[in-house]
């Protein structure tokens, strides 16, 4: 995902003048001096020469709320800024990871075209896995965090050597752990992101079982997170609707079949009911490249 340029206006909007002075902290408390110590002595004199009008009392209450607005309109022009600098560093902060997440899927789609058989197999899974989301009328974070985790949820496989990846036939014992490993190995590929915290939980646990059968940790039910879960039902649906190096892909009927047969052991029943209505509404999900 490149940066989009910038227009003239999107610049102007954006803008945050940032070399520009803010009224220091200093000055401020030399301003509220000055204010007291003019009031003061204007009491001073009225105390010490009754009577007497040296300043005239408008003067000085004119002076003062004049001062007191000029320190409330910088107050609130200073917070201002400060609002919009937070706002472009955290824009700032947003590319960022969107550029280092974008640069992992990267790597994730070399890995995957090493393999025509999976070749675009993540990217499915993550538009599945956030119609889920949609459907189930999560917040934009939470599908934005689903969508993270399901792009980067094989990325494990990318230190798998490829003797195990596309080995043609079924794998032994020792095969079949090393693969097992792969989401405890996309958690420690992307320990430095700590902004991922969320997403590395899900990748995590998204070989889990409902009935505690799953990898790595052998959760079950609800100790499970419910977004790995989705994950886990997307993963499924794209692994058997999808052609593999072993087999082609599984017809329809044995698709929806397999899925209300594993409802409830090894995915979430609940969801697969959520699934199973998408698939009827969205012949999309279907498609097979």
């Amino acid at each position: 995902m490149g940066f989009a340029p910038e227009t003239q206006a999107n610049k102007s909007a954006n803008y945050v003048d940032i070399d520009s002075p803010f009224l220091s902290s200093t000055f401020k408390v030399w301003i509220v001096g000055l204010i007291f110590f003019m009031v003061f002595m204007h009491l001073f004199a009225l105390i010490t020469f009754p009577g007497k009008s040296i300043i005239s009392d408008k003067f000085i209450l004119g002076l003062a709320l004049l001062l007191i607005g000029y320190l409330w309109t910088q107050e609130l022009r200073d917070r201002y800024r400060l609002q919009q600098m937070n706002q472009t560093l955290l824009e700032a902060q947003h590319k960022l990871e969107e550029a280092e997440i974008d640069t992992i899927t990267s790597l994730i789609l070399m890995e995957e075209a090493k393999d025509p058989y999976v070749h675009g197999h993540s990217g499915r899974v993550a538009k599945f896995s956030v119609a889920m989301a949609e459907a189930l009328n999560y917040s934009h974070d939470t599908k934005e965090t689903i969508r993270r985790a399901a792009l980067l949820h094989d990325m494990g496989k990318l230190i798998i050597s490829d003797e195990v990846l596309l080995k043609p036939e079924k794998l032994n014992n020792e095969e079949w752990e090393v693969i097992k490993q792969h989401p405890q190995k996309a958690v420690d590929i992307l320990d430095p992101l700590r902004f991922l915290y969320l997403e590395k939980k899900i990748i995590l646990h998204h070989h889990e079982r409902i009935d505690g059968q799953g990898y790595p940790k052998g959760l079950k039910e609800q100790e499970i997170p419910l977004e790995s879960r989705i994950i886990a039902i997307a993963d499924a649906f794209d692994a058997m609707n999808s052609a593999r190096i072993y087999r082609e892909p599984c017809s329809k009927e044995y698709i929806l079949t397999e899925l209300r047969k594993v409802a409830g052991t090894q995915l979430d029943a609940d969801l697969i009911t959520v699934f199973l209505r998408l698939l009827e509404e969205n012949p999309w999900f279907w498609e097979r490249t």
